[in-house]
């Protein structure tokens, strides 16, 4: 009888025994497995190259101030980047609401919106139209709290009655009032009739 036990008891040590083993090298494989997988993963990218939250096509906003709209835009797509408030746009359209319901429209490639201050810069191809009179150039600022737009490079406005060229130009929204800067060229035509207000 006690050999029959100390068989027995035997084949359970050895059982345990092999049950323990298989799980520790279970656990062994799992975690050699693991640590090469987090090896083969490749970093994070740094948050300069991270891509946008969200990318939105006909992407539309309004910019008000006590209720009242300054401007709208509306743009063929929108990159939104959150961490820096920021939404990168292309092929754009915006428009400045200014007193007497005079409206000044611009279009340009891509733009770049702080959606916390409403700041914006525009680049490539940019038209923009008030009354009769057309400007173009490249690059422009415009900052929101003043309602200032800062044209930094070579300008051209053509209308009934004026032609100009000049290095940059600040216009002022709310004044309705242009300084333009560096190498200003222009033409203006004599008319009988008063000027547009």
């Amino acid at each position: 009888m006690d050999l029959d036990r100390l068989k027995t008891s035997h084949r359970i040590n050895l059982l345990i025994s092999g049950i323990i083993i298989f799980l520790i090298s279970g656990i062994i494989v799992l975690f050699v497995r693991h640590r090469i997988l987090l090896k083969n993963i490749a970093p994070a990218p740094s948050p300069q190259k991270t891509e946008a939250n969200i990318t939105i096509q006909n992407f539309q906003h309004v910019a008000t101030e006590d209720g009242i709209i300054q401007w709208t835009l509306e743009a063929g797509s929108a990159s939104m980047y959150s961490m820096k408030n920021t939404a990168e746009l292309n092929n754009l359209s915006v428009v400045f609401f200014m007193k007497k319901d005079r409206k000044l429209t611009m279009k340009a490639d891509h733009g770049l919106l702080n959606s916390k201050t409403d700041d914006m810069s525009l680049s490539g191809n940019i038209r923009a139209e008030i009354d009769d009179y057309l400007l173009t150039t490249e690059s422009l600022n415009y900052r929101h709290h003043s309602r200032i737009i800062e044209v930094t490079t070579p300008v051209d406005i053509i209308g009934p009655l004026v032609t100009l060229t000049a290095d940059t130009l600040n216009y002022d929204i709310n004044t309705a009032k242009m300084r333009c800067d560096g190498n200003v060229n222009g033409s203006f035509i004599e008319t009988h009739d008063s000027p547009p207000k």
